[in-house]
């Protein structure tokens, strides 16, 4: 606080009376409690939810980690002699996800990147499993961003051809 307005505020106290000076007081006291208490039930807040999205994320985890050794097990079949960016285009139409579809680019010899924006998480993973099962598509490196809507995400994905 500035020296002139600090001088202003004492003068005007010093004008109070001493009951209105304990008022004063008293209701500074009561609005800084007020303020901290607002502070902290906020903090509160923000912490349990990051900790609901925390256990979301581990049971998703808990959930894949279960259904990978099945994901294993299932035969490969062949992809037909198709090229991956025909397969790539064809199954996120087949599994909803076309419309968030951004860009599909060769990668090496057998390898292929897509990129997706806004896609569903439910959905991308069902799709990633079934190109992993039914074409023998392996992700070689996958980044994911959670975006403003939940569930949603962004995601860039690298597939190879085993």
């Amino acid at each position: 606080m500035s020296t002139p307005v600090r001088a202003q505020l004492l003068a005007w106290y010093g004008t109070l009376q001493p009951r209105e000076q304990l008022l004063v007081r008293w209701g500074s006291i009561a609005a800084l409690v007020l303020v901290i208490a607002g502070s902290v039930l906020r903090l509160h807040a923000v912490v349990a939810g990051a900790e609901k999205r925390v256990a979301a994320k581990r049971a998703d985890v808990a959930y894949i980690t279960s259904v990978l050794g099945e994901l294993r097990a299932a035969p490969l079949p062949a992809s037909g002699g198709q090229s991956l960016v025909s397969v790539i285009d064809r199954t996120t139409r087949d599994g909803g996800l076309g419309m968030n579809l951004r860009g599909t680019e060769p990668s090496g010899v057998n390898g292929v990147r897509v990129r997706f924006e806004g896609a569903a998480f439910d959905s991308l993973a069902t799709w990633v499993l079934r190109v992993q099962r039914e074409y023998g598509l392996s992700v070689q490196a996958a980044t994911l961003e959670h975006t403003e809507t939940p569930g949603r995400v962004n995601a860039s994905l690298t597939f190879t051809r085993s």
